[in-house]
């Protein structure tokens, strides 16, 4: 199963949510119908006979029941609409800055940060549950542009580096495969069922506690008391089926969660190429006897977020959110238990399969130099995934830059003048004296002198650094007010169009920004699905194989040809080799802009068709990375060029 087809796996499980869903609804509606006729049977009936079916109040009660459920889900996504920064923060969440000194805070951070540049993902928000002792982490969020990553307190300070490393991969896993936006619709509706059994709370204490037991006295007679009964009754009866509810909840959540945990842990070892640490830190886990318990109030409606179960009732077994430690352990290292587990070995046997066959456990081939080489089949295996070998590579990348540069990238104002650094010295332009005299009237003084001071470090830097450190600026960019935003996006766009208006690196770098950035800032949204196959995007499929062919630092046809190869029998004569005037950064944004929306299996061609015209000579000029990262940046698809087009 490659990255493409796990999203639609995703977007499949959301239909199998929303069955479950409905069944639950019906169940309550169904409940509250049952126990009103029950309570209320006298007042709703036209001649006072007993009966079950009463059209016109099941009707009533449908709506009222509906309604309440599904203001209870509105208003919960609407709360967790900001991503998986709103969630880490329902949970108690602390920021972790980019800047962290903190040793181990510095330590998660760099692990995040070398498998974000690994696997080609944004770096997501960081944070830690300062109130949470045991050990424990989530991922959260709508994509992999908003998606933020969390460890409790004690998973920070009781793990070692390579346990720590297996559960952020684990995390990163769900990234990739797409879970992230499933699991924030599961608590909105789990907050939507749990309203009902607020509705019977809320009845009962207003009864209660308004004086409601003397209605009896204030009206003279039977009448009044017994309704006064009848009403408290019905509240009972709703804080019951709110837990009946609740129990559909967690059925749900098992139904969702549990097969999805086994395939994160071995997506996690393939990435690390560790057993051991993610084994370890799941076997630290059952050592304790919380476990990974997590005491927020929000703990069992989020309890299918997070790495281990967060919380325990006496419905585990049947409704677990979570596979047994011990399968869990056996399945990844059976040397921490005893004997191999059946299930977990059957899990195990079942993701080698399918990511063998899906070519990311592809055998690489040796290149020049003995580095390994970039084939088609390497590259497209390495798309939702990082790999030992690229983990490495990334780390190696990160401690070559220096420390200047990455410091400057972890702090707003020095990531602000990170990015108009890197725009003026990847300008054509020869005299970037006038960019930095255009830049101090720009833009306030401490920005434009820590641009300047910069310059002189990326004057003698390696090109490959370039777009790292960009990604590595993003996170403490996220932390601009909206106005210091709105002015650094103006003068970023400016200063592209003084600088080099065919600038590729500031047209990737400009990417980033709008499909990063103005996610966190603004309400933008995916654009909806209008392609579903290829021969209807001939002049934006020519445009991009075009402007990817002539970036080639050789045979700008033979590119063309091979980039064709694997698609030529989905296209029409429509698509053909443009000359470079044609296939200009203009003609190409908007060529973009439609191919973003394309199904799942359309973008699949798309990079397939990408990947092979880079790799026909055997090599990745800094062009063809550059606008491959722009091209990944805008179909929402990690290709982890960086990491791999290292040595």
């Amino acid at each position: 199963m490659d990255f493409f087809e796990a999203q639609d796996r995703a977007k499949q499980n959301t239909t199998k949510l929303i069955f479950l869903y409905v069944l639950a609804v019906i169940g309550i509606i169904l409940s509250v119908y049952i126990v009103s006729l029950l309570i209320f049977h006298s007042q709703v009936t036209a001649e006072g006979g007993i009966s079950i079916w009463y059209p016109g109040w099941l009707a009533t009660v449908s709506v009222i029941v509906l309604i309440v459920i599904l203001i209870g889900t509105a208003v919960r996504v609407s709360q967790l609409r900001k991503g998986g920064s709103a969630v880490a923060e329902l949970l108690g969440g602390r920021k972790v800055e980019p800047s962290t000194t903190e040793q181990h805070e510095r330590r998660l951070m760099n692990i995040v940060e070398e498998m974000s540049i690994a696997s080609g993902l944004p770096v997501p928000d960081v944070y830690v549950l300062d109130n949470e002792e045991n050990i424990n982490a989530f991922a959260a969020g709508f994509g992999t542009n908003d998606a933020a990553v969390g460890v409790t307190r004690g998973a920070l300070e009781q793990l070692n580096r390579d346990e720590l490393q297996g559960v952020i991969a684990h995390e990163f896993s769900h990234i990739f495969n797409g879970d992230m936006r499933l699991n924030i619709r599961l608590i909105g509706i789990l907050n939507g069922i749990l309203v009902i059994h607020i509705m019977g709370m809320i009845l009962m204490r207003s009864v209660l506690f308004s004086g409601g037991m003397r209605v009896r006295s204030r009206g003279g007679g039977r009448g009044g008391g017994n309704a006064t009964i009848a009403i408290i009754a019905f509240g009972i009866a709703l804080v019951i089926i709110g837990y009946i509810g609740m129990l559909f909840g967690r059925m749900i959540q098992s139904a969702i969660s549990r097969q999805r945990e086994y395939l994160a842990d071995a997506a996690a070892v393939q990435f690390t190429r560790n057993p051991d640490g993610l084994a370890g830190a799941l076997n630290k886990i059952g050592m304790t006897k919380k476990g990974g318990k997590i005491n927020d109030g929000h703990a069992m409606e989020m309890s299918h977020l997070f790495f281990a179960s967060s919380f325990h009732s006496a419905f585990d077994k049947l409704f677990a959110t979570h596979p047994p430690l011990d399968d869990r352990i056996k399945a990844i290292n059976p040397a921490y238990g005893h004997g191999d587990s059946k299930k977990g070995k059957k899990i195990r046997e079942k993701f080698e399969k399918e990511h063998v066959a899906g070519g990311q456990s592809a055998p690489r081939s040796r290149g020049v130099g003995g580095h390994d080489a970039l084939t088609p089949e390497v590259i497209l295996g390495a798309i939702g995934t990082m790999g030992g070998t690229n983990l490495n590579r990334a780390g190696k990348l990160l401690s070559d830059i220096p420390v200047s540069l990455r410091e400057a990238a972890h702090e707003p104002l020095g990531a602000e003048a990170l990015m108009y650094g890197l725009l003026i010295e990847s300008s054509k332009k020869s005299n970037n004296d006038e960019l930095l005299e255009w830049l101090r009237e720009k833009t306030n003084e401490a920005v434009a002198e820590e641009s300047e001071s910069l310059l002189k470090d990326l004057k003698v830097a390696d090109r490959k650094w370039f777009l790292p450190l960009a990604e590595l600026a993003l996170p403490a960019l996220r932390n601009l007010s909206k106005a210091q935003y709105a002015q650094f996006r103006e003068v970023l766009e400016k200063i592209i169009l003084e600088g080099d208006p065919e600038n590729i690196f500031g047209f990737a770098l400009e990417k980033m920004v709008t499909h990063q950035l103005d996610v966190h800032f603004s309400d933008v949204k995916d654009p909806d699905v209008r392609h579903h196959h290829l021969k209807t995007l001939g002049k934006e499929f020519s445009v991009l194989l075009s402007a990817l062919a002539h970036a080639s630092d050789k045979d700008t046809e033979a590119a063309w040809n091979s980039g064709i190869e694997p698609v030529k029998k989905f296209i029409t004569d429509e698509v053909k080799l443009l000359t470079r005037a044609e296939c200009g950064l203009n003609e190409l944004n908007s060529a973009l802009d439609e191919l973003s929306a394309s199904a799942n299996p359309v973008k699949k061609y798309i990079v397939s068709a990408m990947i092979h015209c880079i790799t026909a000579d055997q090599k990745i000029s800094t062009e063809e990375m550059e606008l491959m990262r722009a091209v990944s940046e805008t179909l929402d698809t990690p290709i982890p060029i960086e990491a791999m087009n290292q040595g």
